[in-house]
C-alpha cells in the first residue's frame, strides 16, 4: 500500500536508538505529522486491533540499540564495541506511524530518558506511557496481548530498572501541590509495583479475565464497584464451576485475599524512620507504628491510616529526595490498609448515627487528600463543611445543603486526574475507546469508593426524610447527580456528539464549546457552570446534569433508547425510560402552547437604524443603542465604559448599517442583491416539505458563508475603517484587537444567544482586521448559530451583525461572574468561574468556581481549575498555549474587586428583563497584574418556563412541606 512505502522512509532507528529518543520524538510529533501520509482514525483503530492478535504486537523484530545510535541484529554482545546498549523489540511501520500521528504506543521504558520524562516538557510523554500501562493491565495485554510472550521484546530487569529511575527522577523534582498525584499514579502503574496488593492490581487482573471470558464480566463489575473479602471465594467458585484453568483466576483470588488482609506495617514504618534518622518526620512514622499496635476499633484504624496518608503527603517535599520513593511506596501500603479497613466498616455503618458516619466520611476525605485526589484547599473546605455538621441536630434544609456540598468531592477528585491525564485520554480515545475508562477506573481504585458509598447512604437517608429522591431508571440514587439547569426533556440517549440532533439527550465526557441545540445534557465533567453553552442551556430550559463516573454504566446501557430527563428547580433529578406514563406529562395542551411561544424569537425591527455605516467609538454608545445601531454587547459595553472608563479597553463599533450595505452587493448568478436573494431563499425553503428543509437550509448557509468570506468589503469601507482605527488605536501594526460579533438577535426576551457567533482574537494589521470582519459577518450563518437562532425566527433574513473591535488586553486570568448564587437562587452571593489566561472560562474550560458572599466577601470554593493549559496573546497575533501554574486562579484582592463590582452594578448599571424587572448581571472580566478589566455585561436570563413547569414543581413539593424539620445527627452529650 502507498502508506507503507512512504512510512519506510521514516528512519528505523529514530524511535528507539538511544535512551531518551522516544521522549524527544513524542514531544516533536506535531511538527513531524503529515496528514497526507497518515490514514484516518478508523483505520488506525483497526491497526490496534491487529496488534492485539499479532504474536509480535507492535514490533517487527528484536534488535540491539547501541549507545552510539546503531541498530544491530540480536547477536551476542553486538553493542560491546560501541559502548554498550540495550536489546528490545523494534517498532513496526504501523506503530511508528501511530507515534508520528501523536499516539504514543509500544513504549519500552528502557529506551526512555527518565530525567527527560520527569521534567515538565516530558510529562506529556510520561502520562501517555502510564495510560498505556493501564490499558496493558486492564485489557489483557492490549496491543501487547500476544507480544508479552515474544521473547526479547522486553527485558524485565531493564524495564524495572527504568521504572525505578523514572520514579526517582519524578520524586526528586521540587514537589508542587499537584505534582504528587502524578508521582503516585506512576508508582501504581509502572512495573516496580506490579506485585503489590492494591485495588489497582485486583482491577487489572479482573479486567483481563473479563476479556478472556465474557461470562466473568458481572463479577468483574462487582469487584470494581463493591468489592468485599468474600469475592475471593466467588472467583475461585466461578473458575471451578466454569472449568477455567487459567492461572489468573487464582492470582485474582489471592490479590483479593491480600487486599482485605490488614497488613503489618510496623517493619516498613520503622525502616523508613531509621533511614530518616533525626528528620522530624521520623517521629511521626514511629508514632503511627505505635498506633497500629494498639487495640484500635476499625473506625479508629481507618482514621489513623487516613491521617497518616495526609501527613505523609504534606511531609514528602521536605524529605531527602533519595528517600521520597520509599515514602511513596509506603503510602501505597498504608492506602491498602485504609481500603481494607474502610470496606469492612461499610457493612456496619448504615446502622450508625449520622455523626458516626460523617466522622468516617471525614477520614475518607483525609485519605483522598493523602493519595493526591484533593488539593489542600479542597481538603480545608471539606473539613469546614463537616465542621458545620458537628452539632447534635440541624435543620433538614441545611443538612441536605451541606451534604450536597460534600457531594462535590467526587467531581473534585475526577478533576485532579483530568488535570494530568485528560489530554492523553482524549487523544488516545480517538482510536481506542477503552482509554476513556482510565479516569473512572482510577477513581474506583481509590478511597473515593468508600467516600462515595458513605455519602450516597447519607444523602439517600436525608432525601427520604425530605420526601424526595433522585432516580436513575427506577433505582434511587443519593450521590452522583448534580443539577445545573432545571428542565424537562424527552429524547434518545446518545453517546456520540459528532453529529448532534435536536431530539438527543447527550452523555458527554465534558461540556463542549460548540454544542448545538439538543434536548438534554448529561456531563461527566461540568467544564464550568458559567460557560457559554451552560448559559444558553439555562436560558432555554435545557436540562443539564453532572453525572459521576459510577453512574455511567447504567446510562450507557440505555444508549439509543428514548428516555425522559426531569430536573426540578430545587435540584431533584429523575432519569427514566420513556413509556406510556409520560404521555400525560408531555401531552398537556398548555405545555405545547408555552413551548411554541417560547421557541420564537422576535427582534424589534422597528427600532433598527441602518443608516449609520461608519465606525463608532465604543465610548459613544449607551445601553439603549442595543438593537438600534449595534448589538447589545457593544451597546452595554459602551455604557459600562461610561461607568468604569479605566476598566473597559478602548474600541470601535461597526454598526448594523455597514453589514446591511455590504449585503446590497450582487449575489453572483442570481440577478439579485445578497439580501434580496437571502430573503427569497428563506421564503422558498419555508414552503418546502419538512424533510427537504434541512438540506436546503444547509446549502443556503454554505453558499452565503462562502460568498461573504471571499467578497470585497469595499474601498470606501476599508478607508473609513483605517482612518478610525488609526485615530482610536494608533499606527497600523502597533496594536491588536479582538474582533467580536454582535447581532440584533441576542439578549432578547427568552433568548440569550451567549457565545453563538465568532470572536477572532488578537488580530493585528488592517488587512487582517478586514478579513476577520468578513469572517464575523459570516458567522451567524454557521450551522450551530443558525440552529440556535434563525430556526426560531419568523423572519430570519433580519439578522444584522455589528462588529466590536476592542483593543487586546494581555490578561493574566479571565472569567465570568453572575451576581447570583446559582445553587440557591439567592442574590446574597455571586457565582464566579475563572481560568488562567484568555477566555478559558467562557469557552468551557474546567474553571475555578467560587461563591462570594456579597455582604462579607467570604469565599466558598465550588471547584478548583483543572484545565492544564492557558491561552495567551501571541506577539504576532492569535493565541498561544502555555502550561498553567496549577495554583489558585483568583487572588483575595481580585475577588474583593469583583465583590465591589457586584454590589455597585444594581445602582450604576442595573440589568433588566423584558418587562423591566431587575435581574442578575452576567459579567465577563479579566485581570492584568491585579487590575480589573471588563469585557462584557448582559442580563442573566433563566428559563421561566422550566422554573414554572407544573410537573417539575410537583417534584419539589415534598421539599416545601418539610421546611423547619430537624435532623438528629448524634446523641446529646
Amino acid at each position: 500500500m502507498n502508506f507503507a512505502r512512504r512510512a519506510v522512509t521514516f528512519p528505523c532507528a529514530i524511535l528507539a536508538a538511544t535512551r531518551g529518543l522516544l521522549t524527544v520524538i513524542f514531544l516533536a510529533w506535531a511538527s513531524l505529522a503529515t496528514a497526507a501520509a497518515l490514514p484516518d482514525t478508523a483505520e488506525m483503530a483497526r491497526w490496534l486491533v491487529g496488534m492485539k492478535a499479532d504474536p509480535r504486537g507492535p514490533f517487527d523484530g528484536i534488535y540491539w540499540f547501541c549507545k552510539d545510535g546503531a541498530v544491530l541484529p540480536p547477536e551476542a554482545y553486538a553493542c560491546a564495541p560501541r559502548g554498550g546498549g540495550i536489546q528490545h523489540g523494534r517498532l513496526g511501520l504501523r506503530a511508528r506511524a501511530l507515534r508520528e500521528a501523536g499516539f504514543m504506543v509500544g513504549n519500552v521504558l528502557a529506551a526512555t530518558d527518565p530525567e527527560a520524562l520527569a521534567a515538565t516538557p516530558g510529562q506529556a510523554a510520561l502520562k501517555a506511557i502510564l495510560l498505556e500501562r493501564y490499558l496493558v493491565a486492564a485489557d489483557n495485554g492490549w496491543i501487547l496481548r500476544r507480544a508479552r510472550y515474544y521473547r526479547g521484546a522486553f527485558q524485565v530487569e531493564d524495564e524495572i530498572a527504568a521504572a525505578e529511575a523514572i520514579l526517582a527522577a519524578l520524586a526528586a523534582r521540587s514537589q508542587g501541590e499537584r505534582d504528587f498525584l502524578l508521582l503516585r499514579q506512576a508508582a501504581l502503574l509502572l512495573p516496580l509495583t506490579r506485585n503489590g496488593a492494591t485495588v489497582t492490581r485486583s482491577h487489572e487482573i479482573s479486567s483481563s479475565l473479563a476479556t478472556l471470558d465474557a461470562g466473568f464480566a458481572s463479577l468483574r463489575n462487582k469487584l470494581h464497584s463493591q468489592p468485599e473479602a468474600a469475592d475471593a471465594a466467588r472467583v475461585r467458585a466461578y473458575a471451578r464451576q466454569q472449568g477455567r484453568s487459567e492461572p489468573e483466576f487464582e492470582q485474582l483470588a489471592q490479590a483479593i485475599d491480600a487486599l482485605f488482609t490488614i497488613r503489618d506495617l510496623k517493619q516498613p514504618l520503622n525502616e523508613l524512620a531509621a533511614r530518616l534518622d533525626k528528620h522530624p518526620f521520623a517521629s511521626q512514622l514511629r508514632r503511627f507504628a505505635r498506633e497500629l499496635e494498639a487495640a484500635l476499633s476499625p473506625a479508629q484504624r481507618f482514621a489513623a491510616s487516613a491521617a497518616f496518608l495526609a501527613e505523609l503527603r504534606t511531609a514528602l517535599p521536605e524529605l531527602p529526595p533519595q528517600l521520597r520513593v520509599a515514602a511513596v511506596k509506603l503510602s501505597l501500603d498504608v492506602e491498602a490498609t485504609a481500603f481494607a479497613t474502610g470496606r469492612g466498616l461499610l457493612a456496619d455503618l448504615p446502622r450508625a448515627l449520622p455523626a458516626e458516619r460523617l466522622a468516617v466520611l471525614g477520614s475518607a476525605a483525609e485519605a483522598l487528600y493523602g493519595v493526591g485526589l484533593l488539593t489542600a484547599r479542597e481538603r480545608q473546605e471539606t473539613r469546614e463543611s463537616l465542621g458545620r455538621l458537628a452539632a447534635p441536630s440541624i435543620p433538614l434544609e441545611r443538612y441536605r445543603a451541606e451534604l450536597g456540598y460534600l457531594a462535590r468531592v467526587p467531581a473534585w477528585a475526577g478533576r485532579e486526574l483530568a488535570f494530568h491525564f485528560a489530554a492523553a485520554v482524549t487523544g488516545l480515545a480517538r482510536i481506542e475507546p477503552l482509554a476513556s475508562q482510565f479516569i473512572p477506573d482510577r477513581l474506583r481504585a481509590s478511597p473515593l469508593l468508600i467516600y462515595s458509598a458513605l455519602l450516597d447512604g447519607l444523602l439517600q437517608e436525608a432525601n427520604s426524610q425530605a420526601g424526595i429522591e433522585h432516580e436513575v431508571f427506577g433505582q434511587a440514587v443519593g450521590a452522583g447527580l448534580r443539577a445545573l439547569n432545571p428542565g424537562l426533556a424527552r429524547g434518545i440517549l446518545r453517546l456520540d456528539v459528532a453529529n448532534p440532533r435536536p431530539d438527543g439527550i447527550y452523555l458527554l465526557p465534558e461540556t463542549t464549546e460548540h454544542l448545538p441545540p439538543v434536548a438534554g445534557i448529561l456531563t461527566l465533567e461540568a467544564g464550568n457552570i458559567l460557560s457559554h453553552v451552560q448559559l444558553l442551556a439555562s436560558n432555554l430550559g435545557i436540562p443539564n446534569v453532572v453525572v459521576d463516573a459510577g453512574l455511567v454504566p447504567r446510562l450507557r446501557a440505555m444508549a439509543g433508547r428514548s428516555i425522559v430527563m426531569a430536573v426540578s428547580p430545587g435540584g431533584r433529578v429523575l432519569i427514566a425510560a420513556d413509556g406510556p406514563r409520560w404521555e400525560a406529562v408531555f401531552g398537556q395542551a398548555e405545555r405545547g402552547q408555552a413551548e411554541r411561544a417560547a421557541e420564537r424569537i422576535h427582534p424589534n425591527l422597528a427600532k433598527l437604524d441602518l443608516t449609520r455605516r461608519d465606525p463608532i467609538p465604543l465610548g459613544e454608545l449607551r445601553a439603549d443603542d442595543a438593537g438600534r445601531i449595534a448589538g447589545p454587547k457593544a451597546a452595554r459595553l459602551g455604557e459600562l465604559k461610561h461607568h468604569y472608563p479605566a476598566a473597559v479597553a478602548d474600541g470601535l463599533v461597526i454598526p448594523f448599517g455597514a453589514f446591511r450595505a455590504f449585503l446590497e452587493q450582487p449575489m453572483p448568478g442570481t440577478g439579485m442583491s445578497a439580501h434580496a436573494w437571502l430573503r427569497s431563499e428563506y421564503r422558498r425553503i419555508d414552503g418546502l416539505p419538512v424533510p427537504q428543509r434541512e438540506l436546503a437550509a444547509r446549502q443556503l448557509r454554505e453558499r452565503l458563508r462562502s460568498w461573504i468570506g471571499t467578497a470585497d468589503a469595499g474601498t470606501e469601507f476599508r478607508a473609513a475603517l483605517g482612518r478610525a482605527m488609526q485615530e482610536r488605536f494608533g499606527p497600523d501594526g502597533s496594536y491588536a484587537v479582538f474582533v467580536r460579533s454582535d447581532t440584533n438577535v441576542e439578549d432578547l426576551p427568552g433568548f440569550s444567544g451567549a457565545g453563538l457567533n465568532l470572536t477572532v482574537p488578537n488580530v493585528a494589521g488592517l488587512d487582517d482586521v478586514v478579513a476577520a470582519i468578513l469572517r464575523v459577518w459570516a458567522s451567524p450563518f454557521a450551522e450551530r448559530a443558525f440552529a440556535w437562532r434563525q430556526m426560531r425566527m419568523d423572519a430570519p433574513e433580519h439578522v444584522y451583525v455589528s462588529v466590536l473591535l476592542q483593543r487586546a488586553v494581555p490578561v493574566d486570568k479571565s472569567g465570568v461572574m453572575v451576581t447570583l448564587d446559582l445553587e440557591s437562587g439567592s442574590a446574597a452571593g455571586y457565582t464566579v468561574a475563572a481560568n488562567e489566561g484568555v477566555g478559558g472560562a467562557v469557552s468551557g474550560q474546567a474553571a475555578e468556581e467560587l461563591l462570594i458572599d456579597a455582604a462579607t466577601g467570604e469565599v466558598r470554593l465550588l471547584a478548583e481549575a483543572s484545565a492544564a493549559t492557558r491561552r495567551i496573546l501571541g506577539p504576532d497575533g492569535g493565541l498561544e498555549q502555555r502550561a498553567v501554574s496549577g495554583r489558585p486562579v483568583l487572588a483575595p484582592a481580585e475577588i474583593e474587586q469583583l465583590r465591589r463590582l457586584g454590589r455597585e452594578l444594581p445602582e450604576r448599571f442595573p440589568q433588566r428583563d423584558e418587562i423591566g424587572q431587575g435581574v442578575p448581571a452576567d459579567v465577563e472580566f479579566g485581570f492584568v497584574a491585579g487590575r480589573l478589566a471588563l469585557f462584557q455585561i448582559r442580563p442573566y436570563l433563566q428559563s421561566r418556563q422550566a422554573r414554572r413547569d407544573r410537573f417539575l414543581l410537583e417534584l419539589d413539593a415534598p421539599l416545601r412541606s418539610q421546611t423547619g424539620r430537624i435532623v438528629k445527627l448524634r446523641e446529646d452529650m
